[in-house]
């Protein structure tokens, strides 16, 4: 089984290596819509590396895999930056280059909710490599107007606001209830919190492009180009919200469609497994297992949590019933699956305090 793991745990790192060097190596290579649209298919490709990342057992290489993941990820949205020529002063910042930045942040919802926000936070900080890319392909600090200070503000700010995505959505992602209507309004609320780090950082790049002196020179390019920060905004919010809530529904689908059940470990650790599977296993040990009946029904419990079907009182009484039953079973037999019916309850106190907290 170890052995299984390793293996597994291999073939995802050099999946994740190999996804990494591609929009690393491919990014920068095309243009104009066509650039976009390869951009998109490297984001989605990213994003499918999560699952597959989530399988490496060594916490501290999954974190590192994270971290060049998001590297290549952010150096993609940097070139994406490039994608239109309009001349406008705001032109590393039209819609598409914006996409991409959205599909970039919600890779990062995507970890959090499939594996941990510790990873999260791993895939969002490097957010600066959208800095690092524009400056690395010109070897010089135009895309800052060549200010030392703007550059380290920039580059502050690239990680903050993929970091805020994941530290604002965490507790929803975590959440095992799923409310499409929570995790609307959740993701709307992040959009708009961040969505004022995001103009700080659009404006900081086109002042510091600009012989701009004085703060009265500042209020009067803001007051000049506030319809082009409003579009922005529009921008920013409707990309983020879009692909956030698709990123929320998706993995919820899939995990209905596969029959999986998720849950959290005392540790913070998130586990999946097969119902359909199991109950396979508990229909040809029924007739020896003692146990089988209380872990269906515990089973059939998780179903119907994880749907949002039960409230508190039901919660509550369901975790009274099932340990009455089990310590009365714990007293008469000693074989059968006796570890599982008490993990798998215990998992069970855990998701309903930290549902009902």
């Amino acid at each position: 089984m170890n052995n299984q793991k390793s293996i597994n745990g291999n073939v995802a790192l050099l999946c994740a290596v190999l996804i990494g060097i591609t929009n690393i190596y491919v990014a920068p290579i095309y243009d104009g819509t066509s650039g976009f649209m390869v951009l998109f298919v490297l984001m989605m490709l990213t994003g499918l590396a999560v699952p597959v990342i989530y399988m490496i057992p060594s916490h501290a290489v999954k974190f590192a895999a994270y971290i060049f993941l998001g590297f290549s990820a952010y150096w993609a949205v940097g070139a994406a930056m490039n994608l239109t020529h309009t001349g406008d002063i705001f032109d590393s910042f039209q819609f598409l280059p914006i996409v991409i930045f959205a599909m970039a942040n919600s890779i990062v919802i995507l970890i959090a909710i499939m594996d941990a926000p510790k990873y999260g936070y791993g895939f969002a900080g490097v957010g600066a490599a959208i800095v690092i890319y524009n400056i690395t392909m010109a070897w010089n600090l135009d895309f800052v107007g060549g200010k030392p200070d703007m550059l380290l503000l920039t580059l502050v700010l690239c990680s903050l606001i993929p970091l805020l995505w994941c530290y604002l959505l965490a507790g929803t992602a975590r959440n095992l209830v799923f409310s499409a209507t929570n995790r609307f309004y959740a993701t709307l609320k992040t959009g708009i919190v961040t969505l004022s780090v995001f103009i700080i950082l659009v404006a900081t790049i086109a002042i510091s492009r600009l012989p701009i002196n004085e703060l009265s020179d500042i209020s009067v390019f803001l007051s000049l180009t506030s319809g082009e920060l409003l579009k922005l905004c529009w921008y920013y919010l409707l990309s983020h919200v879009v692909f956030g809530v698709f990123v929320f529904f998706t993995n919820h689908l899939v995990l209905n469609a596969f029959d999986i059940e998720k849950t959290i470990t005392e540790d913070g650790t998130v586990m999946y497994r097969r119902l359909a599977a199991e109950e396979d296993e508990e229909t040809s040990e029924e007739s020896e297992n003692p146990y089988s009946s209380i872990l269906k029904g515990m089973n059939d419990f998780q179903g119907e949590f994880k749907r949002g079907q039960l409230n508190r009182l039901a919660c509550v009484q369901g975790v009274g019933k099932f340990r009455n039953e089990l310590d009365l079973l714990v007293s008469k037999y000693d074989y059968g699956s006796k570890d599982d019916a008490e993990e798998l309850l215990h998992q069970i106190e855990r998701n309903v305090e930290f549902s009902f907290k």
